[in-house]
């Protein structure tokens, strides 16, 4: 199968796999939110929401891993690739016995001392606690089979694994309905289960299906192979753990000043963008194998057009679901939660628009992860996003409100947007003009455009359900002709035009 055309059949089979999941993921919020009650559910996102973070942690562990399958198959060195894959889980099992006893150390002063926990509740919150870390060692040691699945581009059973772990989820959080007692607990128990059973699954399936790939201690003898896979990692898993020490630790600090009841305001707005982030993350998983091999086999120039690519459509995905909701947020929240806690509508506005200035570096990180060289940018881009939660701690001392704290997140990574660029630029020498002038602009103006109009219609009519549906008409007939019309390339509208009348054909043979 040709390439773009194996990354359209992945694009296809991933979307079907979001699509169910984010139906599931959005049923199941409801259900734990009313079942648990609003101090349960904070508290449960400022402990277990790092479960939830994990998915990121998972998703750019598994990049490491797949960068060097990836570029260790397009060099055509089957030996090389064995080793590899020993290696990453040797790397990934230390990684996850420092992680977990990391956890463990800290765990009684950050409930007794951190978090703002009602005195009857630390029970729950420490068994909460032990429950994570499990949770968390089958994580990190399940990511070299994702990093197969995605290195192979073998999305089918990547989506069918996917959409059953979010069964298994599901079922956890429509059990705690039938419990009368210590809910919090067992829905930490039911979370851990799952994600066991995935794992389980996950090695047996790429164990049977990729027979070249097996455990081997021989093949974790290159120790050259393992410092070079370990440093990598380290620093790309760095990065990740600033990404998810920003977002606890604005959690706690939210939670230190203002309680439980907010975290539950933050939560279901960490809720909402993970399920946007299902649709830009889909083409991201589906054009990193290629993009990763092309280094591998020194093509540079492919690297730029697909990093280009990849952040025009991660944007575009993101960009023509955000704004609807960034405009009928209040309605959408009724409707799906009928009562909901105070400050969710600015926290969810604020967060999606956190992710729509990272989605704008989308091809720009996996472009410099291709490189390998990622030490002093990870260490420069993990210090710009960690800065918000002293920021925030010292600027709630002298009076700023909830959502300043989120703005001020924001801010940081608008500059950590424009300082990716520099590193991108010094490391593979990245054409920065082109990309702000070919993607970055156009989407701006689109999105402008597109929300000047979508807001003209709140403007004229009241809030109702009748509003929402015209916003969401209005929406995709906009962003389907502008896109056509200023975004994409002449050769993008034509080979668009070439699949769906290939679609069309199959469809009516």
């Amino acid at each position: 199968m040709q390439p773009i055309n194996k990354i359209l059949v992945n694009t296809l089979l991933l979307y079907l796999k979001i699509i169910i999941c984010m139906l599931i993921s959005l049923y199941t919020v409801p259900i734990v939110l009313h079942a648990l009650g609003e101090n349960d559910y904070g508290l449960y996102t400022v402990i277990a929401g790092l479960i939830a973070m994990l998915s990121f942690l998972n998703a750019s562990m598994s990049i490491s891993t797949q960068r060097y399958l990836s570029v260790t198959m397009g060099e055509n060195n089957p030996r090389k690739l064995l080793e590899v894959y020993n290696n990453s889980i040797l790397l990934h099992v230390i990684i996850a016995l420092g992680i977990v006893l990391l956890i463990e150390i800290l765990m009684p002063w950050v409930v007794d001392k951190v978090l703002t926990i009602d005195s009857s509740k630390i029970d729950a919150a420490t068994t909460l606690f032990h429950l994570l870390v499990v949770n968390i060692f089958f994580t990190i040691v399940t990511v070299p089979f994702d990093a197969v699945l995605n290195a192979y581009e073998d999305m089918l059973a990547f989506s069918v694994i996917s959409i059953l772990e979010a069964i298994l989820k599901f079922l956890a959080a429509l059990s705690i309905t039938f419990v009368t007692t210590d809910r919090l607990s067992f829905y930490g128990i039911g979370l851990c289960i799952a994600t066991i059973l995935v794992f389980v699954i996950k090695y047996a399936y790429t164990r049977f299906k990729y027979r070249s790939l097996y455990l081997s201690l021989s093949a974790c003898h290159n120790k050259k192979l393992l410092k070079e896979m370990f440093g990598f990692a380290g620093w790309n898993t760095l990065t990740s753990f600033a990404i998810i020490g920003r977002n606890q630790g604005i959690a706690i600090v939210l939670n230190h000043f203002w309680g439980a009841v907010i975290n539950a305001a933050y939560g279901i707005g960490n809720q909402v963008n993970g399920v946007l982030n299902y649709f830009s993350s889909t083409i991201q998983k589906s054009v990193n194998p290629q993009l990763m091999m092309s280094e591998g086999l020194q093509e540079r120039d492919r690297l730029f057009s697909m990093s280009f690519g990849l952040t025009k459509f991660s944007c575009l995905c993101l960009s023509a679901i955000a704004l609807p909701l960034l405009f009928e947020m209040p309605t959408i929240l009724t409707l799906w939660l009928h009562e909901y806690p105070r400050y969710t509508i600015e926290f969810t506005r604020l967060i999606i628009l956190l992710s729509l200035i990272y989605q704008a570096s989308s091809g720009i990180m996996s472009a410099i992860q291709s490189s390998g060289r990622i030490k002093w940018y990870t260490i420069t881009i993990s210090i710009l996003l960690t800065l918000p939660i002293p920021l925030a701690y010292f600027g709630v001392i002298v009076g700023i409100s909830p959502t300043t704290v989120m703005w001020i997140v924001c801010i940081s990574e608008f500059i950590a947007f424009f300082v990716r660029l520099l590193f991108a630029r010094h490391l593979l020498d990245f054409p920065i003009k082109d990309y702000c002038k070919q993607v970055i602009l156009p989407i701006i103006l689109q999105s402008l455009g597109i929300g000047v109009l979508l807001y003209g219609i709140t403007v004229l009519m009241p809030p109702s359900v009748i509003r929402l549906i015209t916003v969401l008409a209005a929406d995709v007939v906009l962003f389907l002709t502008s896109t056509r019309l200023f975004i994409l390339t002449k050769e993008e509208n034509q080979y668009i035009d070439g699949l769906l009348k290939k679609l069309y054909n199959t469809l009516h043979r």
